[in-house]
């Protein structure tokens, strides 16, 4: 999936090249480079290809080097290049029909084992090519900037031959590398057509480990749990014990001064949950508001001496943290400068200011400059997109009205200009999703460039852009946020914020024409050539359902109520993802009074469907030990997930009477963030920069670059599906809930995107 560009290094004398292959958050592949290589000790044989086979060969890293059956390396292509592996006769057989222009044009690579810093291996295989030519062994990194810890380049010819090395690891033990060689166009710039290379006995084995450095372990999983950002006074203070020798009391203490506020006890076997998805055993308890509503800084403390993390109950207690969560959404910003003053070390020029080309028509050129950058890349996603601004608009039409503020003071140029700093990142990204729009309505689903860039800085990031396809899912998104945007901007004292409003609703009605005189789903998926973020969707019901609902909300025109009806027959009513939107489009129809009053039947049928989803969510969440809407299954940015059902919660608090909900749900919004911020089986908060323990090495180009995270980015968190090579080696054994790595390689558990920034801000806020 994420395919890793190139970039060259000069050590030893060499000219070398560096790539990785591997997978991107909701499935997109990605293409990154890396900074200097670490140099290795390196000594080359060659000789005569070996005759016979090792019969056992128990020390080999490599579990299918002999090529006797089916085998676990994998080819990659780009930029031209094609191939294909296959086993044949005890061999396995690298087909190239095109090299392609770069020099991982074609690569084949092998995961599944680790290395030890300090420690010396040797790395021998043999190989013949049908035409002279030059490939590159690597063993480096997979993650990160993808750097080498060994590399060298082999000189292939008709005879089969056998390469030895020998290097030492002189850096951090790596218990994911990757072991590749690079079979594209040579240094010389010399590309080959059809041919073939072939290698058998692959090793990799430990020469030496007298001095092999023991891997630093991540801190104690267990111990008590809760949120480490802190509670507003009344809110209710949920933590969880896990792995706590404690069988008889606990208190709160003052964090700094040890006093105890106050005692509670446990009793034997009360409350006890053996959780299996973690491998432990919880004490999940509450303890009363009153004994610590005031402000201050607490721990819980367990008479064994297990201690909290320390946190804050204050009424402004996630004041600081929603400025940091708005703010990453300015520093995603694409197509402007970022300036010291508000941008710090993360600065940069102006970047993808260029004209894009359509993929279909490379005479037609658009300006599509704009927008946020979805996640730890540089591409513009329109489902993405959508979802993200419509989270900061229904944040701001929930708490503007509910708590009478607005938010201007994130730090950034337009703060402290009386207008909400939300609403101004909302409308950054939708004056984008305006040049996304064609001709007839429908809307364009991304701009990016062909591959993902390295780890570089956006404005580094030179490579043509290229419009993709356009889609149904895409132009219904487009419809009901920009209809949403429409009714809440015309609702503010802000002339540019009304003028956008009309703008906005005269674009969303286009689109609709499209989509109501054409019910045919036109999906989306990659073009040929194409290997950046792909989020396919090939159904648009749900979409459809959102915009019809948003848009009737906004003009009152009832000839939409048959669309409402239609698709809310069709879909099932939940989802706050870029893929799934039903969620949305049932708030939008439970919240407009005009639908009650003009189709009490639509209404209906849309309210039973909506309480059934949460209800049953509620019922999950109550039986969890973590209150979350989750058991054995963490998917692909589950805490996205975890924060929308937060903001699912709130809304059924809004628009479902409050004897239809089985249990109450603003204290079950409070428990997904709890989750969030430190009460999990990992015990992380899963905040860069916030809590006691939060990600350090975030899969997100600028954090990389820089070598420090920027604050207030959700990462992805737990996925027990071990989506990436990091995670499906270090992780395979790891119980379902813990499946978390803070590593940058681990980009399924570990990446960010303004729409998982997005529901956490709602929560935040609204809360």
């Amino acid at each position: 999936m994420k395919n890793k560009l190139l970039s060259l290094f000069i050590i030893s004398s060499m000219v070398v090249s560096l790539t990785a292959c591997g997978a991107e958050q909701e499935k997109k592949p990605e293409a990154a480079s890396g900074s200097a290589v670490s140099e290795a000790s390196v000594e080359v044989t060659e000789a005569p290809a070996q005759e016979e086979e090792p019969e056992v060969d128990d020390d080999n890293l490599i579990e299918d080097g002999s090529f006797d059956g089916d085998t676990a390396w994998a080819v990659f292509s780009t930029n031209g290049g094609a191939g294909s592996t296959s086993i044949e006769e005890g061999e396995m057989r690298v087909s190239i029909s095109d090299t392609g222009d770069v020099e991982h044009g074609v690569q084949i690579y092998y995961d599944g084992f680790g290395m030890s810093e300090g420690t010396e291996y040797e790395f021998s295989f043999d190989a013949r090519s049908t035409v002279d030519r030059t490939v590159s062994a690597r063993v480096q990194m997979n993650g990160g900037d993808y750097h080498a810890y060994f590399l060298a380049p082999v000189d292939l010819t008709s005879e089969m031959k056998t390469y030895s090395y020998t290097f030492k690891m002189k850096e951090a033990s790596d218990p994911a590398p990757r072991l590749c060689f690079n079979m594209g166009m040579q240094d010389d710039g010399k590309q080959f057509k059809d041919h073939d290379v072939f290698f058998d006995n692959m090793r990799l084995v430990i020469k030496d480990d007298s001095g092999a450095v023991a891997q630093a372990e991540d801190e104690d999983k267990t111990g008590i749990r809760v949120n480490q950002v802190g509670y507003k006074p009344l809110a209710m203070k949920s933590m969880v014990f896990a792995g706590v020798a404690s069988d008889k009391t606990y208190w709160v203490a003052d964090a700094k001064s040890g006093e105890k506020i106050a005692e509670r006890y446990f009793k034997d076997g009360e409350d006890e949950v053996d959780n299996p998805y973690a491998d432990e055993t919880d004490r999940p308890f509450a303890m009363d508001d009153c004994d610590w509503a005031m402000p201050g800084k607490y721990k819980i403390v367990a008479d064994d001496g297990t201690e909290s993390p320390a946190f804050k109950v204050s009424e402004n207690v996630y004041d600081d943290l929603i400025k940091k969560t708005v703010k990453m959404l300015y520093l995603q910003r694409c197509g402007t400068a970022i300036d010291k003053k508000y941008g710090g070390k993360y600065k940069h020029k102006k970047c993808h200011t260029k004209k894009a080309t359509l993929y279909w028509d490379d005479s037609v050129k658009l300006d599509v400059s704009g927008g946020w950058h979805d996640a730890g890349d540089y591409g513009r996603y329109v489902v993405s997109g959508a979802k993200a601004a419509a989270d900061l608009l229904l944040a701001y039409d929930n708490y503007s009205k509910t708590k009478k503020k607005i938010i201007d003071n994130v730090g950034v140029p337009h703060s402290g200009d009386g207008v909400d700093d939300l609403l101004q990142e909302a409308k950054y990204e939708l004056d984008w999703m305006l040049k996304m729009q064609s001709e007839n309505g429908l809307v364009y689903s991304k701009v990016t460039c062909a591959n993902f860039p390295g780890t570089v800085m956006p404005e580094e990031e030179t490579e043509p852009l290229i419009i993709s396809y356009t889609s149904t899912p895409a132009t219904a998104d487009f419809v009901a946020v920009l209809s949403l945007a429409a009714r809440v901007f015309k609702g503010t004292k802000n002339s540019e914020l009304r003028s956008a409003a009309d703008k906005y609703l005269k674009a969303a009605k286009k689109s609709w024409k499209y989509l109501a005189d054409n019910p045919k789903v036109k999906g989306h998926t990659n073009p040929a050539g194409i290997v950046t973020g792909e989020y396919p969707d090939t159904k648009d019901r749900d979409e459809r359902l959102w915009a019809a609902a948003e848009l009737y909300r906004t003009t009152r025109d009832k000839s939409l109520i048959p669309f409402i009806d239609e698709y809310a027959s069709e879909v099932n009513m939940t989802g706050y993802g870029w893929l799934d939107c039903g969620g949305y489009g049932c708030y939008a129809a439970l919240a407009n009074k005009n639908l009650k009053k003009n189709s009490s039947s639509v209404y209906q049928k849309i309210y039973d469907g909506f309480k059934g989803i949460v209800n049953e969510a509620l019922e999950t969440a109550d039986a969890s030990p973590y209150g979350i809407n989750r058991t054995d299954t963490y998917e692909w940015g589950s805490n996205m997930g975890i924060a929308n059902d937060g903001m699912m919660f709130l809304m059924a608090k809004q628009v479902l009477k409050g004897d239809d909900v089985l249990y109450a749900p603003d204290i079950k919004a409070q428990s997904q963030l709890d989750y969030l911020l430190g009460k999990n089986p990992t015990g992380y908060c899963f905040v860069t920069g916030f809590g006691t323990k939060s990600p350090k090495n975030p899969h997100h180009r600028p954090s990389q670059v820089k070598k420090k995270a920027v604050p207030g980015m959700l990462v992805g968190g737990v996925n027990n599906g071990l989506d990436d090579p990091y995670c499906e080696n270090v992780l395979k054994d790891t119980p379902a809930a813990r499946c978390y790595a803070d590593v940058d390689q681990s980009y399924s558990t570990n990446e960010v995107a303004v729409y998982w920034n997005s529901p956490l801000i709602f929560l935040l806020t609204v809360i």
